[in-house]
């Protein structure tokens, strides 16, 4: 679970540490307090793109840290060790930071990461169950997923994935195979033309950079050595004008004598003195830089004609000498493959008939075990939907077999699935976008994240205000199925809903408040008559008053 997120320095957060505890979490505010900002810093420690507008206005650096607790989550410590991360106290530590100049960082149990490895390591460790993520809802790919992560198939389900990209690739490569001797021949010796062009050049990565950079200097010669040559005379002066020493030694001069009539302007005579002798040794440095200035017309020429010859190659194999690097490196590879090509065909075939008729029997055994597992899991998602007044709702889940092994996808695999509803009671099963509205697609990605809590394998959900757009009855049903949810792992939601926030196990609010010139958002715990004040505000009115904190106490009563 996640025990704890330090925000610093993010929008309108100053320095916030949250304290997360086991079940439900409720996070409540007004619109605009900056509840948003808790799901940006959480999204940011699992990966997601951090802006530097994020950085809070007069800040240089932003930070989020989370730490989560893995003592029952054996799969992520393992997954750590696999990646080379320490885990031996049974916590992972999360810290990113944005800098204004790009110098970002991340650091895992304190080794530095990339954000491509804080991804891998971090998925599956929060579920994410926004507002608009139930529009994913409606995708073949998540259906799939879903199915997998109910019934326990997800490592079937990647075996096949990885035996059907096996399997195209062995059939690119047998197609490659195939090709004439005397196509490949000629294809060959395109291919070592091509590649003694590129070595003959000799190209060094960032050459074409280093030499843009030389022809420039080269090029400015003259004028770099006359505005040096400005800038001293300008600084020690002339034949008949005074530069800018002469001024301020005249000045130092005059600053001395009024030091020796007034002891207050010691200060200032010590000041120009600095200021003397800090312009000496600017003259000082210039004079050296004019004399290190190097007239070589022959090696600008060598120069210009060594870029030449790259913007030739660059026409045939690349923008930059570093793609012409990677070119050389592919037809290489592709010469080296060509090459071997003779007698790898039968067995690149053999190879084939093997993985297909792996493939074969593991994608069929997958579509019976997802079959037996959605009639499972559609009896569950539909029992739940009933309490969340969705009565006359039967939800299926339809499951079609891809007969061609040809056509098996190495995103779906050997099914084509598609999650249906019957709305009402004698109407025809359709697809979810074709008749489910907003607050319907909503309530049944609750009804689906709370069947599926039950399988375990997930450290934390995060509800991100799906109860928009409930009210009533219902609102209380969904505060009922989050905790349930939060039996079988911990829950992060964020609600306007006074319902919902009554079922908390720990209750959180987030207040914004102007202190001077600047807006600040604090995140504190509500217990006791601070929560009866949050949910009282919750359930509306200008002000609290003794029937609303009345109507708060009942609602925290029915909750309990």
């Amino acid at each position: 679970m996640l025990e704890a997120l330090k925000i610093k320095n993010v929008a309108v957060i100053n320095e916030q540490e949250i304290q997360f505890k086991s079940g439900l979490n409720v996070i409540s505010g007004e619109t605009g307090a900056g509840k948003s900002i808790i799901i940006q810093a959480i999204s940011m420690i699992l990966g997601s793109r951090a802006s530097t507008d994020l950085i809070r206005s007069g800040c240089d650096e932003a930070l989020v840290e989370g730490i989560f607790d893995l003592s029952e989550m054996s799969w992520m410590k393992k997954r750590l060790e696999t990646f080379g991360f320490e885990s031996d106290d049974e916590q992972l530590l999360i810290r990113r930071t944005i800098h204004r100049n790009g110098r970002n960082r991340i650091f895992i149990n304190g080794s530095l990461a990339t954000v491509s490895i804080l991804q891998q390591v971090s998925e599956g460790l929060v579920d994410v169950c926004g507002q608009h993520e139930h529009q994913s809802l409606l995708k073949s790919e998540t259906q799939i997923k879903l199915v997998d992560r109910f019934g326990g198939l997800e490592e079937r389900s990647q075996e096949v994935l990885r035996s059907i990209k096996e399997m195209k690739a062995l059939k690119a490569q047998s197609e490659s195979l195939r090709n004439t001797e005397e196509e490949r021949m000629k294809k060959l010796d395109f291919i070592r033309f091509q590649i003694e062009e590129l070595k003959k050049a000799r190209l060094e990565p960032g050459e074409d950079e280093k030499l843009q950079a030389e022809k420039r200097l080269l090029q400015s010669t003259e004028l770099r050595i006359q505005s040096a040559q400005s800038a001293r005379k300008a600084i020690s002066g002339g034949d008949d004008t005074n530069g800018i020493m002469d001024l301020l030694k005249s000045a130092t001069s005059q600053l001395r004598s009024l030091s020796e009539m007034d002891c207050k302007a010691l200060a200032l005579a010590e000041g120009m003195d600095r200021a003397l002798a800090e312009v000496e040794d600017v003259d000082l440095v210039i004079s050296q830089y004019i004399e290190s200035i190097e007239m070589d017309p022959s090696r600008l020429e060598e120069v210009q004609g060594r870029l030449a010859t790259i913007a030739e190659l660059r026409r045939k194999y690349g923008k930059s000498v570093a793609e012409m690097l990677e070119t050389l490196s592919h037809l290489e590879k592709e010469a080296n493959s060509i090459e071997q090509m003779d007698g790898q065909l039968s067995e690149v075939l053999s190879q084939l008939e093997e993985v297909e008729t792996q493939l074969y029997s593991q994608g069929k055994k997958l579509s019976e075990n997802r079959k037996k597992v959605a009639e499972l899991f559609s009896d569950s998602v539909t029992a739940e939907l009933k309490d969340l007044k969705m009565s006359e709702s039967e939800f299926n889940i339809q499951i079609d077999p891809i007969e061609e092994m040809n056509d098996w996808s190495s995103q779906k695999g050997a099914d084509e699935i598609q999650f249906r509803v019957q709305t009402n009671r004698g109407e025809d099963s359709k697809p979810l976008g074709k008749i489910a509205s907003g607050g319907e697609l909503s309530r049944m990605m609750l009804a689906i994240r709370r069947v599926i809590s039950d399988q375990g394998g997930i450290g934390v959900y995060l509800f991100d205000e799906i109860d928009s757009g409930m009210g009533g009855e219902t609102a209380f049903e969904v505060g009922k199925k989050l905790k349930s949810v939060s039996e079988n792992g911990q829950v992060l939601c964020i609600t306007h809903l006074p319902q919902v926030a009554s079922f908390a196990h720990h209750h959180l609010s987030v207040k914004k408040t102007v202190s001077g010139n600047r807006t600040k958002t604090e995140v504190v715990e509500v217990k006791g008559q601070a929560r009866k004040k949050e949910i009282a505000r919750m359930l509306g009115g200008p002000k609290t008053t003794k029937a609303s904190l009345k109507n708060a106490a009942e609602l925290l009563e029915m909750a309990r």
